[in-house]
């Protein structure tokens, strides 16, 4: 039985693969100041420090963080909790300049997360991987909040909130600006009403009032369940006659209203944009809607001004409910619409000439992915989407935080918010499927007859029994004939019985790609990769499996790592082999697959810490999902690594397993498909309590 010797909670690195040392954040509870409250402890801690929370114990102080500028983050390995009703505040007084605030990994029920800045100067909030449950009627929410004469800056990502909002102009996230500039990105956050039928406020909810400005992104969000102003709603002017202009770039979201066969239940509405006096300059693009009784909203507040307008565009929207846009005329004569398909009863504004109107084809109403058939499919406006990812600075992922655009010849995006095209598979060898003693041969339709795929392949201990089956061997995969096949590059240990393989297929498209060894591109243990997927960008997330049939059939028995070296102003990612020993160099022509994206919840770096020889991973859509397939590709540090690593589950954990001990500061990539995860379990949304 394997036992586990070091096991670290996830933990979200979007940095360069390079170790580098640095003080040690205080600690609590830890040596004094920081022995007694945490609030003792933020209050002796002088400012633009980090203070890391080594505990799980419950946490039963409210905690007030007033004019301070500090970074409160859930140390290596833990889960803080707060006890039930406690709550954060972020505050400052009138005369206060410059404040920093950052909350990471922190877990609070019945409560809140409030920051409301009332300074002078620039106020920076970033929230991360926070989880907020409700289960009272205590208001249970994050806000951010700027006012007039001061900017906020503020970061809302990858958090969890379960509940109903406080009121009908509330909502589990509030970003609010009275009067000043609120420049605020709410990013892959996951919003699920605890009601079965509507409720009041809107699962986010933002308003700008008395002459404020600014820009507010909403991007890959997950909303479920209905909402009376809708399921992300963006409002100017809320009870204010003082005219306020901003933009809302609100893109690849997913709203799931309530189900409108639970009796009496109202179903909410998706998206909605509303004008009081001034201005909202709106970009809806890419986003999925279904059950609601009204998809893309553009209105206005009832004694509002002739003045008032909802401009922009609404593009590539997947729109399934009742009716799909529902536009104020005379508030909307700038607001264009086209590309989106309209699965619905009925429409108010007139749909432009590229909308689609036929059945969506999706996995489901409550998962609404898209099935192989489906009409979006290839079916975008792939210029409004391009040009707006890149004009407003927005992640290039999907919903589910994997690659936007995917296809053949440049990509092709699909309408909504899901992009279709990756698949995965189990591997188990056996009596039947191993060839030639060392080889696997994969059969099954999602590789057959697919000689220009680009698997990545991950060995996974628990996959063919549930005693489990090592192969410490440097993995390799090949095309031939028909079919893909797994083998151990030295060409002489046979494969095992019950040997198992996460494999991940991506679909064709930018990020995935084949890398081959040459003269001019290896020197030592390494080859620089050169594509403009992952060049001069430290912080992608790339995966790598050695492919045999990509270069002159070279075959490269020493385990591999990835490294990135920075040149100059720019910088390159290099496969490596990590072993450096026993002639080691990185041979030419060897091939490799490769597989890159931008980071998301679901694409992320992890590291060890305090050495050992495994990583637990703790993510939501893998904590109790033994069918789950993660993907990991080792990062190199510059340590010898003689021998390999696979992926095991047990007792309710994914965990990375190294057969040679890993060195403090170890690194690996990871990635989890969603959508493979739902395909395995329909679990529709983890709420990241378990």
């Amino acid at each position: 039985m394997r036992v586990r010797i070091q096991s670290l909670l996830l933990c979200l690195i979007l940095l360069p693969a390079t170790v580098q040392a640095g003080v040690l954040p205080p600690t609590w509870p830890g040596p004094a100041p920081c022995n007694t409250t945490l609030q003792a402890c933020i209050d002796a801690t002088p400012d633009s420090q980090t203070i890391s929370i080594e505990t799980d114990a419950p946490i039963a102080e409210n905690i007030n963080l007033y004019n301070r500028s500090l970074a409160l983050v859930a140390g290596e390995g833990r889960r803080p909790t707060f006890a039930p009703g406690n709550w954060i505040s972020v505050s400052s007084a009138p005369i206060l300049g410059n404040q920093n605030v950052t909350l990471r990994g922190l877990r609070l029920s019945n409560a809140y997360v409030r920051a409301v800045y009332l300074g002078t100067g620039t106020a920076t909030f970033d929230f991360s991987g926070l989880v907020l449950e409700q289960t009272s009627s205590a208001p249970t929410y994050i806000r951010v909040e700027a006012n007039s004469g001061n900017t906020v800056q503020a970061r809302l990502y990858d958090n969890r909130i379960r509940g109903v909002p406080a009121a009908l102009n509330a909502g589990s996230i509030e970003l609010v600006n009275a009067g000043g500039t609120l420049n605020a990105s709410a990013y892959y956050n996951q919003i699920s009403s605890t009601s079965a039928v509507a409720t009041d406020g809107a699962g986010i909810f933002v308003d700008v009032t008395g002459g404020g400005g600014g820009t507010v992104k909403l991007h890959g969000n997950t909303i479920r369940g209905g909402y009376f102003r809708s399921g992300l709603f963006v409002s100017e002017g809320l009870f204010s006659s003082t005219t306020s202009s901003f933009s809302a770039r609100v893109y690849s979201n997913v709203v799931v209203c309530a189900d409108p066969a639970v009796a009496g239940s109202s179903t909410g509405r998706g998206i909605g944009f509303t004008a009081n006096n001034g201005s909202i300059n709106a970009q809806a693009v890419n986003n999925t809607l279904t059950r609601c009784s009204s998809g893309i909203s553009a209105t206005q507040w009832s004694g509002g001004s002739g003045s008032a307008a909802v401009t922009g565009l609404v593009k590539n929207n997947l729109v399934v409910g009742e009716r799909g846009l529902d536009f104020t005329p005379a508030l909307t004569p700038s607001l264009s619409n086209d590309y989106n398909l309209l699965n619905v009863n009925s429409n108010i504004a007139t749909p432009g000439a590229n909308t689609i109107t036929s059945n969506a084809q999706l996995a489901s109403l409550s998962a609404p992915r898209l099935r192989y058939n489906s009409p979006a499919i290839d079916a975008a406006d792939n210029a409004t989407l391009a040009l707006g990812l890149i004009f407003n600075s927005l992640p290039s992922n999907d919903a589910d935080g994997l690659r936007r655009i995917k296809g053949g010849s440049g990509g092709t995006a699909d309408i909504g918010a899901y992009e279709f095209g990756d698949s995965g598979l189990l591997h188990v060898a056996t009596s039947a499927n191993i060839v030639g003693g060392y080889i696997t041969r994969i059969d099954n339709p999602v590789l057959d007859n697919r000689s220009g795929a680009n698997p990545i392949a991950t060995p996974n201990w628990h996959g063919g029994s549930s005693g489990g089956t090592s192969n410490d061997n440097y993995l390799g995969i090949y095309y031939f004939s028909g079919n893909w096949l797994l083998f151990n590059e030295d060409q002489t240990t046979p494969m095992p019985l019950r040997a198992a393989f996460n494999t991940f297929v991506p679909a064709a498209g930018s990020g995935s790609f084949r890398h081959v060894s040459s003269a001019a591109n290896t020197i030592g243990f390494g080859t620089r990769i050169d594509d403009s997927t992952v060049n001069g960008l430290p912080e992608r997330i790339v995966l790598a499996t050695q492919n045999w049939s990509a270069g002159s059939n070279v075959y490269n028995a020493h385990p591999i790592g990835l490294s990135y070296v920075p040149a100059g102003s720019s910088g390159n990612w290099h496969i490596v082999n990590i072993d450096r020993a026993g002639g080691g160099a990185m041979p030419v022509n060897a091939g490799f697959n490769v597989y890159a994206q931008e980071a998301s919840p679901n694409a992320f770096r992890v590291s060890a810490y305090a050495g050992g020889s495994s990583i637990a991973l703790d993510h939501p859509l893998l904590n109790d999902t033994a069918c789950a397939r993660v993907q990991v590709t080792r990062l190199d540090t510059g340590n010898s690594v003689p021998r390999n690593f696979d992926v095991y589950y047990g007792s309710g954990r994914w965990r990375i397993f190294s057969y040679s001990a890993l060195a403090s500061g170890t690194q690996f990539n990871v990635l989890v498909d969603p959508a493979q995860v739902f395909e395995c379990t329909d679990r529709i949304f983890a709420n990241g309590y378990e």
